[in-house]
């Protein structure tokens, strides 16, 4: 074998093997992130995504596809809303408050927040119509036993900075 041709192999060899270390520890570096980050970060489910695992899959699916569509439909409201809070979070950051403007703001807001969460009712008050009273009772169920998200408790020790 000639000098050039041997460099040549030897090359090759050691980059073979560091391209296989480098993969290698990528893999193990991939594989470490994935076991301590899982999928679920979306935080737990709770209310309404859990009651629909109780749903036949079609009827998930129709599901889905209604507030899906309620959502696309309602995008001016979902923009009012957040135009909004942009405001509120605006006149929080004024040097002067301005509470008229601020409540405004506010009310603007929730009025489009209310009339969301209306219109999403209204969409799953339709689709329980579409249930039959067995897939109803055990919509009922789940959601019973998955309710929404809590409400921090009440009284003096629930306000931040009362310690």
């Amino acid at each position: 074998m000639t000098p050039p041709a041997k460099r040549l192999k030897t090359f090759l060899a050691l980059s073979l093997l560091l391209n296989i270390f480098l993969v290698g520890g990528l893999g193990g570096g991939l594989y470490q992130w994935f076991a301590r980050h899982p999928a679920t970060a979306v935080g737990p489910q709770h209310g309404m995504r859990v009651a629909m695992t109780e749903l036949p899959q079609t009827k998930r699916h129709q599901l889905r596809q209604l507030l899906r569509l309620t959502r696309v439909d309602n995008q001016p409201l979902i923009a009012q809303g957040r135009e909004a809070r942009v405001d509120v979070a605006k006149q929080l950051q004024a040097p002067t408050l301005d509470r008229p403007a601020l409540d405004a703001a506010m009310a603007k807001a929730r009025d489009a927040d209310v009339s969301l969460r209306a219109r999403v009712d209204a969409t799953l008050a339709d689709f329980a119509g579409t249930l039959s009273p067995d897939e109803r009772i055990k919509w009922a169920v789940a959601m019973q036993r998955h309710p929404a998200a809590k409400a921090p408790p009440t009284g003096s020790a629930a306000v931040v900075g009362d310690e």
